[in-house]
């Protein structure tokens, strides 16, 4: 068997490291983020702790990486809005979100679960607080080209939307009827 390629070593340094931060989104979404130890993580993605932190200094580094996860999917939703009318670019925005909160149950526990461990909080309370304002800078702008009256009050107001829907289908799971509340949503702006 022929070494491997450097562009093989990277790709399986980053399998390990997308391994290791599913293992721990998992992990505290599951137990909390102050009962899970990165033993715990390492054992559970089947590696071992010097591994762990090979890729990781600390579990607040995991948190970060976990988070930063987060922002890079609301980064590229924002690039595929680009080029878009507005209503186009909210309707999408709906509908992305909606895709997400299906798609990744275990990151929406996960986002839930860490507003109720002041631990996890505190470590993450400035990269939620940017992340929150980018978002609502996003949608104030783009209820103010759509000539909202308040365009931050609808801002906060879709945001508020979109959690809710977040804790109802975490809540109800598969009988939590999404594809009724997307419809509502999107009448709502008559989109």
């Amino acid at each position: 068997m022929s070494p491997r390629s450097p562009e093989q070593n990277q790709a399986q340094r980053e399998e390990t490291r997308q391994r290791i931060l599913m293992t721990a989104l998992k992990a505290f979404a599951e137990k909390g983020y102050a009962a899970t130890s990165i033993s715990y993580i390492a054992k559970e993605a089947g590696i071992s702790k010097g591994l762990t932190y090979h890729y990781f200094n600390s579990k607040e580094d995991l948190l970060h990486g976990i988070f930063h996860c987060l922002n890079s999917f609301s980064g590229e939703a924002i690039a595929l809005l680009k080029n878009k009318s507005p209503q186009e670019q909210l309707r999408l925005t709906v509908e992305m979100t909606f895709d997400y909160i299906q798609k990744n149950p275990d990151l929406m526990r996960f986002m839930t679960s860490l507003a109720l461990q002041p631990d996890a909080m505190v470590t993450l309370k400035e990269d939620i607080k940017m992340h929150k304002q980018q978002t609502i800078d996003v949608y104030t702008k783009l209820f103010s080209t759509l000539n909202y009256p308040a365009p931050e009050a609808e801002a906060y107001y879709l945001g508020a939307m979109l959690d809710g829907v977040a804790l109802g289908s975490l809540a109800l799971q598969e009988d939590y009827p999404l594809a009724a509340i997307k419809e509502k949503i999107l009448n709502h702006y008559q989109l």
